[in-house]
């Protein structure tokens, strides 16, 4: 991402199946970098603009985050039963 100053925005899915598997898409953002990972398994499927490093990072993130990033996307899952 290089300037320090760039915010990086991170947004989430509701709860999302894949098989049987539930999982969560997570989108992190900044104006010259783009991510796209899943958890529970903490990878990043695509990526634009983030070093190989930040990468990593991310990865981490989604990995040692993943029970609080699939419990608020329960809460946005069980938003969307109500209509």
């Amino acid at each position: 991402m290089g300037n320090v100053n760039n915010e990086l925005k991170m947004t989430h899915s509701c709860i999302l199946s894949r098989g049987k598997e539930k999982i969560v898409r997570v989108t992190f953002e900044s104006e010259t970098a783009y991510a796209e990972g899943i958890v529970p398994s903490g990878i990043i499927e695509k990526q634009n603009g983030f070093t190989e490093d930040e990468v990593k990072q991310l990865e981490l993130y989604l990995k040692l985050n993943q029970d609080d990033i699939m419990k608020k996307a329960k809460e946005i899952t069980g938003i969307t039963h109500w209509f």
